[in-house]
């Protein structure tokens, strides 16, 4: 079997034991479906949660009701209304409870607190961090492995882009366990011993791909990734933002208006 799959097998089964009510946070994309496809691979049948904003149904939804339908689980789908007095208290609280300084980190995260009032399992896997590790387009013009690498490692340890200390916390206040498997050492280390090259060709994020690709022909549903705030329009909702009563230092940058929260100059 190959190699990385049966590290991501090894890893899963050891942090979720004998538990059997599993969650996963669902986009449908590469990252969630290892984690699906490593749960199938151990005879569990997890809970799929996904999320739109009001009145639009984004193409992560469209794919994992699909996914959800071949393997008969279920899915559930949580629907985020757009109210902006709402939106206000939801940033003001993100970027206050788990001390969010950018943009991006609260994007990402924005859904979750929604996503995590309705999931009832103990045990709740994501797929989160591993963007980090495969690299962008940017990096693969970088040469050196030791410089990719480098920057890898810096943005795990500072958590400043995909948020998974803040996702941690957040779990954990909802009584439940966070199990991010790119988050392991030992995959760490696995991606660490790749170049950019290897890990993303011929395909983006080819290394999943080749290592679940009895799953992915069956399903065909391989896509390249994307911005989650991006896809579900949480960036367009947030713009909405800047005409609220949280701008009222008339700022530009979203991430200006979150150090405004954060030294409560809003």
């Amino acid at each position: 079997m190959n190699k990385f799959r049966n590290l991501l097998l090894d890893v899963i089964k050891n942090e979720i034991k004998n538990e059997k009510s599993i969650a996963i946070f669902f986009s449908g994309g590469t990252d969630s479906l290892t984690c699906l496809f490593t749960c199938l691979e151990l005879g569990l049948k997890p809970i799929l949660y996904t999320f739109h904003l009001e009145n639009y149904i984004s193409e992560d939804v469209k794919i994992s009701q699909k996914i959800a339908n071949y393997y008969d689980l279920e899915l559930k789908i949580i629907i985020i209304k757009k109210n902006k007095d709402q939106l206000i208290t939801d940033v003001k609280n993100l970027v206050n409870n788990y001390r969010i300084n950018n943009k991006i980190c609260l994007q990402i995260l924005y859904p979750f607190p929604y996503v995590l009032e309705e999931v009832n399992e103990s045990l709740i896997l994501t797929g989160l961090s591993a963007d980090t590790l495969y690299g962008t387009n940017y990096h693969s013009k970088m040469k050196n492995v030791e410089n990719f690498n480098e920057i890898r490692k810096n943005l795990i340890n500072s958590d400043e882009i995909d948020g998974y200390i803040s996702l941690k916390k957040m779990v954990k206040n909802s009584n439940k366990k966070l199990v991010a498997p790119y988050r392991n050492q030992k995959i760490i280390d696995f991606f660490l011993s790749h170049s950019w090259n290897e890990l993303n060709t011929p395909l983006q994020k080819n290394l999943s791909y080749e290592a679940f690709y009895d799953y992915f022909k069956k399903l065909k549903v391989y896509r390249e990734s994307s911005s989650l705030p991006i896809n579900s329009k949480i960036t367009e909702w947030h713009q909405t933002i800047f005409s609220s009563k949280l701008n009222t230092n008339h700022r530009t940058h979203l991430d200006e208006i979150i150090q405004d929260i954060l030294q409560d100059k809003t």
